[in-house]
């Protein structure tokens, strides 16, 4: 019994990783953001320190989290964690008995960027690029040593510290929510990076990241979540997933979307390192996509046997000077020569799923000049941690960059978007049977446990299929 719950449970998170919703909603939609709710506090979620979340049930969380105090500095994460309605499975045996019928299920997935370093280098070939490698340790899942490929790297200054955060401002508008608030830091020492042996000294006076959190909540009706045929074989196997007609139910749409005006001021540039183009700065990124997986699956197994043949593993979309349709995962290691970006986003999903995306201007103010910004990928790597009782957080890291032309003052704005189907009235079991749960075990949904709820199993027939393309809907006003 244990093996068929397993199994089960696996045929769901399977046709849940790869699937999610076809058709936008209907935009005949009412605007109920008063169920947003506000969440401020001390957290040990990535690291710990404080948060201010943004969340809407149990199914979307999105907000910051920051290291503050003498006892607990920590990097700034911007943070979504949301769930993946992952639609409706019909389970068949090999003779065509059922299973299960009408499963509903869904998963949780943590996409976040963590603001790491900012590092000072001279752009020897002129790519505006820092082509530089780094270290990374698979068992603390942290990016260390750097080293030298080319152009000369100088210092860094290490953003993982104590953030003084600053009054929220709110807003409601019409058809969204906006909070803003900055986090600061000053006077942050310089540390030498890769070959440079110099005696480094000094510090920055002022590093600020000013935020802009929109968010809406939507009544929707019109939204298209997949159906699932899958056969299993008496050994415990996936033998067939097969597509069938979408359903249409009703739910909420809730969007987000974080804009932050970063402001770096005073830097000291070395001695070596004459103004001009190729003096610069770069803002290192580090982007976690993930999700949660119990125990009783063996991740490597799930991603191996199901998750790669249907290229739903989930992976990083970018155009770079290499190719047009570049892509990154937990198998691209570190890139002989950095991936130089010749678009300002990089999108994270999978062939159904979209997950978020991570964009910037173009252009940044330096000493009170326009001038480009350049984005680089320098690896992608495997990412798992494991937490309480086995439970897995499996997903891949991705090292990105964003180049300055180095300056006294230097502005600029990223944002990072993600948009979730929540609340989904979805069809009931037309008898008892199992429910298979993927879910975030935390009392104010922050990164926790995540457990599997197997109730029992039924004997009865019915018919389901595989995902469709996802298309979000567009951001709310500025």
């Amino acid at each position: 019994m244990q093996t068929k719950a397993i199994l089960v449970a696996l045929c769901l998170v399977v046709t849940g990783i790869a699937a999610i919703f076809a058709i936008p909603p209907a935009r005949a939609a009412t605007y109920i953001n008063d169920q947003l709710m506000e969440e401020q506090g001390a957290t040990a979620a990535l690291g710990g320190g404080e948060h201010a979340f943004l969340r809407f049930g149990t199914d979307a969380a999105f907000g910051i989290v920051y290291g503050t105090g003498a006892t607990n500095p920590n990097n700034i994460y911007v943070v979504a964690i949301k769930a993946r309605y992952l639609g409706v499975a019909q389970v068949v045996d090999s003779q065509g008995r059922s299973v299960l019928d009408n499963r509903a299920i869904k998963i949780y997935t943590l996409y976040a960027m963590k603001l790491d370093s900012i590092v000072e280098f001279r752009d020897s070939n002129g790519n505006n690029a820092a082509d530089y490698g780094r270290l990374y340790n698979s068992s603390t899942n942290r990016f260390s040593d750097y080293f030298n490929r080319g152009d000369v790297l100088y210092k860094k200054v290490d953003l993982n510290t104590n953030w003084t955060a600053g009054a929220i401002a709110r807003t409601n508008g019409t058809g969204y929510r906006t909070w803003t608030f900055d986090l600061s830091a000053r006077n942050l020492s310089y540390s030498a990076v890769a070959n440079n042996t110099a005696v480094v000294t000094g510090v920055l006076p002022l590093v600020r990241f000013t935020f802009h959190l929109n968010a809406s909540v939507q009544q929707v009706t019109n939204v298209s979540v997949p159906q699932w045929n899958i056969t299993v074989s008496s050994g415990s196997t996936i033998t067939k997933v097969t597509r069938g007609t979408d359903l249409l139910v009703s739910g909420k749409a809730v969007h987000y979307d974080l804009k932050w005006d970063q402001d770096i001021e005073g830097w000291t540039f070395a001695a070596g390192n004459g103004a001009g183009n190729a003096r610069r700065l770069l803002l290192e990124v580090g982007a976690i996509v993930g999700n949660f997986i119990p125990a009783a699956l063996a991740d490597q197994w799930l991603e191996n046997r199901v998750l790669g043949p249907m290229h739903e593993a989930g992976a990083a979309q970018f155009n770079s000077t290499v190719r047009a349709a570049d892509t990154a995962n937990d198998t691209t290691g570190t890139y002989s020569a950095v991936r130089r970006l010749t678009s300002p986003n990089v999108d994270f999903g999978a062939n159904w799923t979209r997950i978020g995306r991570f964009l910037w201007a173009g252009t940044s103010v330096v000493d009170g000049v326009l001038r480009v910004v350049y984005g680089q990928i320098v690896a992608g790597l495997r990412f798992a941690a494991v937490g309480e009782n086995g439970n897995r957080f499996v997903g891949f890291v991705l090292l990105v960059g964003l180049s300055f032309r180095g300056g006294a003052s230097v502005v600029h704005d990223p944002i990072v978007t993600a948009d979730v189907q929540a609340d989904l009235a979805l069809p009931t079991p037309s008898s008892p049977g199992v429910l298979f749960i993927i879910a975030v075990v935390a009392g104010a949904l922050l990164i926790g446990t995540v457990f599997l709820v197997a109730l029992l199993l039924i004997r009865r027939r019915k018919k389901g299929i595989p995902p469709p393309d996802s298309s979000p809907p567009p951001p709310p006003p500025d």
